[in-house]
């Protein structure tokens, strides 16, 4: 068929389950799952795989959830802090997935009880760069790689470096005196203030998000650290980014950097990782920036670490409790710029991401490599 013409490297797929499973997705019709949501249509989907080299048969259109901002906001929230189990599944969904060989969704939970009865399933894609909302520890014990893409990395990128400009300057800061009728010259960080190519920038995580965030900071002359233990300092060399110097220990990170953002995966191992410990590692003057997720931090040792006066501030586009409470202590903070989780909103980027996605997977096909296999490390050859 014309489809494995398209495939120079079927043989490097020994980590998905064997070549053989790779060729079927293209050489014989797969029964296909897609369900969408208020923010990404089941017809782009649709038309994302028609134009893919994916051969596509039966393709089963669910829908999940409603059109309530509000509702999907609770339920986005509810699965980033506790899973795939924490909303309700899509409506069919349980009686499609029995005879599905790819399921492709965007926020829509994918919970153990489904992967089980997915007999078939050879393939699972998310159009986004979470997998909170996947039971990934499961598809791997059934062998099922977990397809990802990092939609927002462009938009996410933006925004911390307005975050970092904003609270090393008081740029919200003074908006918000001004508005109480205080014209004022004299801030938290009056006397410490410096040009922004001045700084030091640490990255703690150099994925995607990491890497556009250091192009945008090298551009503006910044000097940049980073820690990262899957990126070796080839690859970095290998994707432009060799002006990115590497350091040893995530421990460097906070001791050297004058700002430190974290662009982290949130899973069992990485929540709550940076704690008090780190916080009292950083310079008196530096700052800490954090659009990746919320439960990353330990947030009473940050709000501690900011009252003991660790390090100067933090702007916080992710909080562990969303929407964060009223009574919270950062709220009072002026030295706190709080976000409400928007860094990665584009008009763009999340009604399309089904076509980056299936860009990834294309170029996947092509070349045998790819780094948006979320669980490849748990995969059997």
């Amino acid at each position: 068929m014309e489809f494995i013409t398209h495939v120079k490297n079927i043989n490097g797929f020994k980590k998905i389950g064997g070549a053989n499973r790779m060729k079927d997705l293209i050489s014989s019709p797969q029964n296909i799952v897609v369900i969408g949501d208020m923010y990404v249509s089941t017809d782009v989907m649709v038309e994302s795989l028609e134009k893919s080299k994916i051969n596509c048969g039966k393709i089963t259109q669910l829908f999940w959830g409603d059109y309530d901002k509000t509702h999907f906001a609770e339920n986005q929230q509810n699965l980033e802090n506790h899973g795939s189990d924490a909303a309700p599944i899509a409506e069919g969904l349980e009686e499609a997935i029995v005879d599905a060989d790819i399921v492709m969704t965007h926020f829509s939970p994918i919970p153990k009880y489904i992967i089980e009865k997915g007999k078939n399933l050879k393939l699972i894609l998310t159009s986004r760069g979470g997998v909170e909302h996947i039971n990934v520890k499961e598809a791997s014990n059934h062998n099922i790689p977990v397809f990802n893409v990092i939609r927002n990395a462009e938009p996410v990128a933006d925004f911390a470096l307005g975050l970092m400009l904003d609270i090393t300057r008081n740029i919200t800061l003074s908006d918000k005196f001004i508005r109480n009728g205080q014209w004022m010259h004299e801030y938290y960080n009056t006397g410490q203030i410096k040009l922004f190519n001045g700084h030091l920038v640490g990255l703690v995580g150099i994925g995607n998000v990491g890497a556009a965030i250091a192009r945008r900071l090298n551009a503006l002359g910044v000097s940049i650290i980073a820690y990262d233990s899957f990126v070796s300092e080839e690859r970095l060399a290998q994707q432009g980014l060799g002006f990115i110097k590497k350091v040893e220990t995530m421990e460097d990170v906070f001791k050297k950097a004058d700002i430190v953002s974290v662009h982290l995966r949130l899973t069992p191992e990485t929540e709550g990782i940076i704690n008090e410990d780190y916080f009292k590692l950083m310079k008196k003057t530096a700052y800490f920036i954090n659009t990746a997720r919320g439960g990353l931090i330990d947030e009473d040792a940050l709000i501690t670490s900011l009252q003991k006066g660790y390090f100067k501030g933090a702007a916080l586009d992710v909080v562990k409790k969303e929407p964060i409470p009223s009574d919270s202590p950062l709220i009072k903070m002026d030295n706190v710029l709080l976000t409400s989780h928007i860094a990665g909103m584009s008009e763009d980027a999340v009604p399309k991401s089904p076509f980056l996605l299936m860009a990834e997977l294309d170029r996947y096909f092509e070349t045998g490599v790819t780094n948006r296999i979320v669980n490849e490390k748990d995969l059997e050859v």
